[in-house]
């Protein structure tokens, strides 16, 4: 009984038919990436087994559309093995959440097979079996932070011009939803606007291999921003962003909701697109590729998520305070945007699109407070929050250490904008 039921599933799993060859000679298809000999050391040594015992190791890929159950029969494990093994491991992980190209090692010793791969950054499982037993252990892999920073000019776009200076996305994401609430990217970008970005960013310190399907967590820290001739500095702090004197940066809106998009409609009277009539534009329109990510302007509570004839797909959102924003014409909502769901500040809740009466793609954006419509780019938030007293001396200190720490790194104009790096002490 215990025979048939391993048997069976193994064949769901492996997907064999009739004129598949499901034996102990299936054929590696999967990349074998490393494979090496070395001597085992005293410690990993049985007391029986000879002093020069080898060491084997081998680096596998879970293709996509391949089976766990056939990348582990290729490395030499049995049906009863692997059965063994998903239901040994269901504690620590499911075996379901693996993602396509994770890569395994596969280590051998003439008493034991270990299998080692990771389930997130810097985490490892170690599966090794010893004796038709899996022995499973969880271990955390060492990991060094390097400070980074970027300086480079704006010359079209900010996303542009950042990732050529090899910003990754999430950083440069967080720097825009970070100045957003005091600069209008579509309105008051100029050329020539100088901008600093100071991040760090994790690495492994060891099979780094392992971790290609993980990004590297990385953290904004402060930005330096020229604008049109006004000199900005930020510095994130307890979880969001306070200019140098200690006052919070964060507005209760963002000025836009999405990044690197244009302006194509302002608010007012207008001729509309699609009806042939003029008359109220109750919000502004931004151009951008279907698909990109729509931002909630500020926390707030999904009244509604759904289609209507004129707005297409659109999210109504209420902030409190007799605000409430509308986004209009969307390809489609982001995952768990319902009515009754809770957003925060900068959450991505759906896709830029073209439904509804839309002549072309499109975000309709509209600001409501205490039921009637007004300009979002007209709105003045400012902050009134100020750090004071402990609290400010606090910041102050966390600031000069980081002045301190990335002043080495600010790259000298003299040099053909030179980037460095330099791992943290």
């Amino acid at each position: 009984m215990h025979f048939s039921r391993i048997i069976l599933v193994a064949l769901l799993l492996v997907g064999c038919d009739e004129q598949s060859q499901c034996n102990d000679e299936t054929q590696n298809k999967n990349i074998v990436i490393e494979n090496t000999h070395t001597q085992a050391s005293s410690q990993e040594k049985d007391n029986t087994a000879p002093h020069n015992t080898e060491i084997t190791r081998q680096t596998y890929i879970l293709n996509k559309g391949d089976t766990l159950t056939h990348l582990l029969r290729s490395a030499g494990f049995s049906f009863s093995e692997v059965y063994a093994l998903t239901d040994a491991i269901k504690p620590l992980y499911d075996f379901k959440k693996i993602q396509s190209h994770t890569q395994f090692d596969v280590i051998e010793t003439p008493n034991s097979k270990t299998i080692r791969f990771a389930t997130s950054f810097a985490q490892v499982i170690n599966a090794k079996l010893v004796e038709e037993s899996w022995e499973i252990t969880q271990n955390a892999i060492t990991t060094q932070t390097e400070k980074i920073s970027r300086s480079f000019a704006i010359n079209h776009s900010l996303y542009q011009a950042a990732s050529d200076a090899e910003v990754p996305n999430n950083v440069i994401n967080s720097a825009i939803l970070a100045m957003s609430h005091f600069v209008d990217f579509q309105r008051e970008i100029r050329q020539g606007d100088q901008i600093t970005l100071n991040f760090n960013s994790e690495t492994v310190t060891q099979d780094a291999h392992l971790f290609s399907t993980f990004s590297n967590p990385q953290q904004l820290v402060a930005i330096s921003f020229i604008n049109q001739g006004k000199h900005y500095k930020l510095y994130h702090y307890q979880d969001t962003f306070y200019f140098k004197d200690g006052k919070l940066a964060q507005s209760f809106l963002m000025k836009t909701p999405l990044n690197g998009a244009r302006l194509s409609s302002n608010f007012g009277k207008r001729k509309h697109p699609v009806l042939g009539y003029t008359r109220q534009h109750k919000g502004i329109d931004f151009s951008a590729p279907i698909g990109t990510p729509i931002m909630a302007a500020g926390k707030g509570k999904i009244l509604k998520a759904s289609y209507s004839r004129s707005f297409g797909n659109r999210v109504l959102i209420d902030h409190g305070n007799g605000y409430r924003t509308l986004y209009a014409h969307l390809k489609g909502f982001a995952k768990g945007i319902k009515h009754g769901a809770r957003v925060s500040q900068g959450q991505t809740i759906g896709f830029l699109g073209n439904t509804g009466l839309s002549s072309a793609r499109h975000l309709h954006y509209e600001v409501h407070k205490n039921g009637k419509v007004i300009n979002p780019l007209k709105m003045k938030q400012p902050s009134n929050i100020q750090l004071t007293g402990d609290d400010l001396h606090a910041f102050k200190v966390h600031i000069n250490d980081i002045d301190k720490r990335y002043a080495v790194l600010v790259p000298d104009p003299t040099t053909d904008n030179q980037v460095l790096s330099a791992l943290q002490e």
